[in-house]
């Protein structure tokens, strides 16, 4: 009786064991690199190793007009979701070994001149069947000196129209001097406040040709008002002198 004891311990230590070290593998498992070709800043979330088996969330928000936008790991395309609030949403499980995420695109509209897109100024009311109303503002530059506003808008019934006004630089100008006075770029690092039913969100070219996002989801007290003023600017542009038919 004493062995039948004895052994029947054992295996129960030898069980404990087994058990502690799956659990310390599961949480401190090995790290694999992601080589995001060059383009980590874009990525919202990104981080530079995982573990196998985690599961990786990212949002990729550098996007550009009349672009198609294409992303694959390890040379498979990934299925991919999209929400205007936050880009492209990307999703996959970290396999054992160090992978690449790559974003290819190529421009839809191969026939109009190639624009940098400077300040992107989205706005949207937010009914129970989704957005009733939203209304995009565009700040693009052509060509150097010269510069449109494209408009998009779309009604509740889903309908969707694209306008289309050239500017002067001032509109830039202008722009960036609220960027610079509300400092966007530090209102993801704060504790902020949201708004319920109506959602707004700034998105700007940096110098170093990133982009930094600011929304109504995450601001500090009159925010709103901030990011209004930005839009106030650049619907001063729309008249129809400025409009291009």
């Amino acid at each position: 009786m004493r062995i039948c004891r004895f052994t029947a311990n054992a295996l129960l230590l030898l069980l404990l064991g087994g058990l502690l070290m799956f659990g310390f593998t599961g949480c401190f498992g090995t790290r694999y690199k992601v080589d995001y070709d060059g383009q980590k800043d874009s990525y919202h979330g990104a981080k530079d190793s995982y573990r196998a088996g985690q599961q990786v969330e990212l949002h990729f928000d550098l996007i550009a007009t009349d672009t198609d936008y294409s992303f694959y790991l390890d040379g498979e395309l990934l299925n991919v979701g999209y929400s205007h609030d936050k880009g492209f949403e990307i999703s996959f499980v970290m396999p054992e070994h160090d992978v690449k995420l790559e974003c290819r695109w190529k421009n839809s509209m191969v026939y109009e001149p190639e624009k940098t897109m400077l300040v992107d100024y989205y706005t949207a009311i937010v009914g129970t069947d989704g957005y009733d109303h939203s209304r995009e503002l565009v700040l693009s530059e052509t060509s150097p000196g010269e510069y449109v506003i494209e408009v998009f808008d779309t009604a509740p019934d889903g309908k969707e129209t694209c306008v289309t006004y050239t500017v002067p630089e001032e509109a830039k100008t202008k722009c960036y001097e609220l960027i610079k006075k509300y400092r966007f770029d530090k209102w993801e690092t704060m504790d902020g406040t949201a708004i319920d039913g109506a959602v707004t969100t700034l998105k700007y070219r940096n110098d170093n040709n990133s982009y930094t996002r600011a929304s109504t989801d995450n601001m500090p007290e009159d925010g709103e008002r901030q990011l209004s003023a930005v839009g106030n600017v650049l619907s001063a542009y729309l008249t129809e002198e400025n409009r291009i038919d």
